[in-house]
């Protein structure tokens, strides 16, 4: 088996160690972090160093921002892991350093950029297009035909209409009912879900 170093020593970390060794490809060995406040997690080193130079890598940071920055910064391989107890058809296309965590279903005809992150029971359906930097919280709910754009964050328990499009670095609050487009850096929620306000990335 392969050794791996983790980025980013959050509570996402926990389940993507848990993620990794349940497939069995790869050995979690070191987890690097700017700020430590835990010498380990789930039995791993917690280390600053950030001059480590892996050979294989996964961002375990779940603010798409700082996930971007580091997958610019660190020359590694990503694999993509992906829970067994995920559905995904064979038409499914997934990029470098996603992950899918249990249960998520994946339908026919979806793609899904690189360094993206599909939580516990998210289901995307037929003909969804996922940029890079996307991450799709626990028991979000995508319709067919949605666009949604790089770096854009979908809550807990959204759920997005049929042949919406979601643009860049856009928000989409826990439980927002998504009827219309969403522009770019616009931060949505409510049933149904309208603008709040505007951020950048």
């Amino acid at each position: 088996m392969k050794h791996i170093t983790l980025y980013g020593a959050g509570g996402h970390c926990y389940a993507v160690i848990e993620l990794i060794r349940s497939l069995g490809e790869y050995i979690p060995t070191l987890v690097i972090d700017h700020d430590p406040r835990e010498g380990s997690i789930l039995t791993i080193p917690v280390s600053k160093n950030e001059d480590h130079a892996p050979e294989t890598a996964c961002i375990t940071i779940g603010d798409n921002a700082i996930r971007k920055r580091i997958s610019r910064s660190i020359e590694a391989d990503f694999p993509t892991f992906i829970h067994e107890s995920v559905v995904q058809y064979p038409s499914v296309s997934i990029g470098k350093g996603t992950v899918v965590l249990p249960l998520a279903l994946l339908d026919a005809a979806v793609s899904i950029g690189d360094f993206c992150i599909i939580n516990n029971s998210a289901t995307i359906s037929h003909n969804v297009a996922l940029e890079n930097y996307v991450h799709i919280a626990i028991n979000a709910a995508i319709a067919g035909g949605v666009k949604i754009g790089e770096g854009t964050l979908v809550g807990a328990g959204a759920v997005i209409n049929p042949e919406i499009n979601i643009g860049k670095w856009a928000i989409i609050g826990s439980g927002a009912i998504v009827t219309k487009d969403v522009p770019d850096h616009a931060v949505v929620y409510g049933n149904p879900a309208v603008v709040k306000r505007y951020t950048n990335e």
